[in-house]
């Protein structure tokens, strides 16, 4: 499952549909689709795109898709995620404010569909953002997760990135639903720290993830992993 629209991401920094207007789109290929520190592909590659639109009023809208991995009990193979949401600057501040709908598909698997209400801010590069869902995971408890970072690109293109995340609520108490999804757990910290390389319309980053959890779980050779361990994404931005 991802939290937000594609992030290199993907849980750093706040979307805003404000900066240009009109479509774009991504194509990414990573080494691990990586979920507030829980793999979703086995720590195996996994192809993935998005399509977005921004207008000039800060309205955004965006879909994004992923191979997913959670094992031989599963028929999810694909995440279709849908994003529509606003974002505006507070005057002159420097200061931008972030809110909207995140729903997750997964075609394979639709009992566990769920959607996300989010809304955030960001100054300079910094930014925080809080997420809740009533029906995390379609186990029919509510989520929440916080999470914040920082992320600065330099002229030269390189960039680096620093992130947490805290996942707590209910939904956690649910051991296996499904079968195979790892819940059970307490509520527990995500973390991730990265460089990045932007050349054109290419981007490269290497970053570092895991959780505080002290027993890293596993099942089926990787599913579901969440211990310490290095991912590297390459994204091609269109046009």
């Amino acid at each position: 499952m991802k939290l937000g629209p594609l992030a290199t991401v993907a849980s750093l920094t706040l979307i805003s549909g404000a900066a240009s207007a009109g479509f774009s789109g991504t194509l990414s290929l990573t080494s691990d689709y990586d979920y507030r520190g829980f793999s979703q592909t086995a720590e195996d590659f996994a192809v993935q795109g998005s399509l977005d639109y921004g207008h000039d009023s800060g309205f955004y809208a965006s879909a994004w898709g992923s191979s997913l991995d959670w094992g031989q009990d599963s028929d999810a193979d694909i995440e279709i995620d849908y994003t529509v949401g606003f974002s505006r600057e507070f005057r002159d501040s420097g200061i931008s404010w972030d809110a909207g709908y995140l729903a997750y598909t997964y075609p394979g698997l639709s009992s566990a569909n769920f959607g996300e209400f989010y809304g955030g801010f960001s100054w300079d590069a910094f930014s925080i953002k809080l997420s809740y869902s009533n029906d995390f995971a379609g186990v029919g408890k509510s989520a929440w997760y916080l999470d914040g970072g920082y992320s600065y690109q330099w002229e030269s293109g390189w960039s680096v990135l620093v992130y947490a995340g805290y996942s707590f609520g209910n939904a956690f108490d649910v051991e296996q639903p499904f079968g195979i999804i790892p819940f059970g757990n307490p509520d527990y910290w995500n973390y991730g720290a990265g460089v990045g390389y932007t050349y054109s319309h290419l981007y490269l980053e290497a970053k570092v993830v895991g959780t505080d959890l002290s027993n890293p779980y596993k099942i089926d050779n990787g599913v579901f992993a969440n211990d310490f361990r290095g991912i590297f994404t390459v994204t091609l931005s269109l046009p």
